[in-house]
């Protein structure tokens, strides 16, 4: 694999904004070698302690991250229990992954995702992820897939339910809420 797909990165940085206000988000984009780019994934990276509020930041500025920041930080920016007691040195947050749709269901969008991730790693490093299909709503609606009703299961909490046994065939394991993290090393 090593030679045939590539994984370049791209950071977003903000003239005169501290992470306070924009969150600290990088791209890691998929290609074949020498080809165009196929897929992405979209990575949050906070370092407890020294990320003034993440929480704040997050709010400000979400993309695709509705969730996890809800389960993973406290309203004043620190770590939840269920985190703070694997007292990670650093955290990469998986806000996407899309794959063009030639490589869908091959796997090959989350393994690379997960080559990304660890790359980023260092040690002591919890990366998390909600899987869930990426879907558009508005910045304001909440992100659920379940039904209220125990005798329906819409389209979406099958894709669910198939999403998070391929994240815990790389490791993954449910943290609360419906998100999984993965302890990581370089």
């Amino acid at each position: 694999m090593a030679d045939r797909l590539v994984i370049s990165y791209a950071s977003r940085h903000f003239a005169d904004v501290d992470w306070s206000e924009k969150a600290d988000r990088w791209r890691a984009s998929f290609y074949e070698n020498g080809g165009k780019v196929f897929g992405t994934a979209d990575i949050t990276r906070v370092i407890p302690g020294v990320t003034p509020n993440p929480s704040e930041a997050l709010g400000q500025d979400p993309g695709l991250l509705d969730r996890i920041p809800r389960v993973i930080f406290t309203e004043d920016g620190g770590l939840a229990p269920v985190v703070a007691e694997l007292r990670p040195s650093l955290l990469l947050l998986l806000e996407s992954v899309e794959v063009s749709a030639e490589w869908r269901g091959k796997g090959v969008g989350m393994r690379l995702a997960v080559e990304a991730l660890r790359r980023f790693a260092v040690p002591g490093t919890l990366a998390v992820c909600y899987p869930a299909p990426i879907h558009d709503h508005g910045p304001d609606e909440p992100c659920s897939y379940e039904s209220d009703d125990p005798e329906v299961r819409r389209p979406d909490e099958e894709a669910m339910a198939k999403l998070r046994r391929a994240w815990e065939g790389h490791g993954f394991a449910p943290l609360t809420e419906g998100v999984y993290a993965l302890r990581m090393e370089p």
